[in-house]
């Protein structure tokens, strides 16, 4: 149901499968059956698949919207923002909602800002969905994939006219994670100043990265595109 990391969801609304998926994430994962979990990576590329299962899941069953912003709830700590606060899932042995399934377990359990690019959050500035599953032999390779995409273009540009790097809101969103990535990857350098900009050049494709390099030596300010909502749905 994923074309190009879009998605068919009047076709995933009918397809039982992804429900029979959600409801064996709600009693079967690393908490509640350890020793089928037995790496780090086991449990990184089963909390990746059970988020995105679980957006693909809460979009179906509310299909068809024009925006998660459409889903709404009584608990939103932000406006417009019920989609990730206010629904709760059953997820190995325990209930959960998106918004503390990001923070809590992928954030804080991982330290891995490629996290970003891999999770999908529905909509059309997301980064691009991946057709196929992560895997606990491949889920390294995977997250570098889904990172050069998401430090490329459309999420990724530099506008010369205006002197401007342009980059995706996650990365401003999430800074922090962006910036101890790139202290993690100095090869055991004290790196005290590094930038959001330090990984995307580290991950971006050549046009990019050369694109970047022009402009950081010519001092471009940086600036954060506008976050577009509207759902990821493929198109007919």
């Amino acid at each position: 149901h994923v074309r190009d990391g879009r998605v068919d969801y009047g076709g995933l609304k009918t397809d039982a499968r992804l429900e029979r998926y959600v409801a064996t994430l709600a009693r079967w994962g690393p908490r509640s059956t350890p020793d089928a979990f037995p790496s780090e990576a086991a449990r990184l590329a089963y909390q990746l698949n059970a988020y995105n299962a679980l957006v693909l899941f809460a979009v179906a069953r509310a299909w068809p919207i024009a925006s998660v912003h459409d889903v709404r709830g009584p608990i939103e700590p932000k406006a417009g923002f019920g989609f990730f606060w206010a629904q709760h899932f059953r997820l190995d042995g325990r209930w959960i909602n998106l918004y503390d399934l990001e923070h809590d377990v992928l954030r804080a359990g991982f330290e891995d800002a490629r996290i970003h690019a891999a999770i999908v959050c529905a909509s059309a500035s997301c980064p691009r969905l991946a057709a196929s599953a992560y895997r606990p032999d491949t889920v390294d390779a995977q997250l570098d994939l889904a990172m050069r995409a998401f430090a490329s273009a459309p999420h990724v540009r530099v506008d010369d006219e205006g002197e401007r790097i342009v980059l995706n809101a996650i990365y401003d969103w999430f800074a922090e994670d962006f910036a101890a990535e790139a202290r993690r990857r100095a090869a055991g350098r004290t790196v005290l100043d590094a930038t959001v900009l330090d990984v995307v050049v580290a991950f971006a494709d050549p046009e990019t990265r050369a694109a970047l390099t022009r402009a950081r030596r010519d001092e471009y300010a940086v600036t954060y595109a506008a976050y577009d909502w509207s759902v990821n749905a493929a198109g007919p």
